[in-house]
């Protein structure tokens, strides 16, 4: 399998609890490697599988226009922030190739909920499989640009998988941008934001 890695550098730092100016965060296959020592700040890494995104398309052509752009974490309660930037080295110009049918995302649901997963699919418009992988089985969840037209989970099909899968909180996920030509004519379930809705609402209850 084609191996997928990303490395940011912190350019500037602002009163952030965990992280300095001059350290790095890498994604690698599942996982956000983090500066030794440093614990896990959960918006942070949201905000570098969402940048993942946003890569993929790019890859076998310039990331010049994304070297150039200063990210931010978003910010803390506490004050604290951190911008980063994407670092294209020797290594990354040689990893950064994902094949036809090959995994493109991948990680743990201990780093970005299944909910927080979906709406990033979502949002970005994504065509694809997301598998995952936890203790009750392997689910799956297809979508296209971005609307969920199929799931499963179990012995459940359709919303009720997407639900069940929503209340799900360890285990693994991959994301495979291939679909074939029949079920890319596929209709969506139903709007993808009432979809949502319904399951936070059963997942409250």
């Amino acid at each position: 399998m084609t191996t997928f890695i990303a490395v940011f550098n912190i350019v500037e730092e602002r009163s952030c609890p965990y992280y300095s100016k001059g350290e790095s965060l890498i994604y690698h296959n599942r996982s956000v490697i983090l500066p030794v020592g440093r614990p896990a700040c959960f918006k942070l890494i949201r905000e570098l599988t969402t940048l993942l995104f946003q890569l993929i398309p790019r890859v076998g052509s310039s990331f010049k226009e994304m070297q150039d752009t200063v990210y931010t974490c978003g910010g803390c309660e506490g004050g604290g922030l951190i911008k980063f930037q994407l670092a294209e080295t020797e290594r990354q110009k040689s990893v950064f190739t994902i094949n036809k049918g090959e995994v493109a995302v991948s990680g743990g649901l201990d780093t970005i909920p299944t909910v927080e997963l979906l709406q990033c699919l979502h949002m970005h418009q994504k065509t694809g499989k997301l598998v995952l992988d936890v203790e009750q089985g392997t689910g799956e969840v297809l979508f296209v640009n971005g609307g969920i037209i199929a799931a499963q989970f179990k012995k459940l099909e359709k919303q009720d998988a997407v639900f069940a899968l929503m209340a799900e909180t360890e285990g693994n996920f991959r994301f495979i941008p291939e679909l074939s030509a029949d079920l890319m004519q596929t209709q969506e379930l139903e709007d993808f934001m009432a979809l949502l809705l319904q399951g936070l609402k059963l997942l409250d209850e």
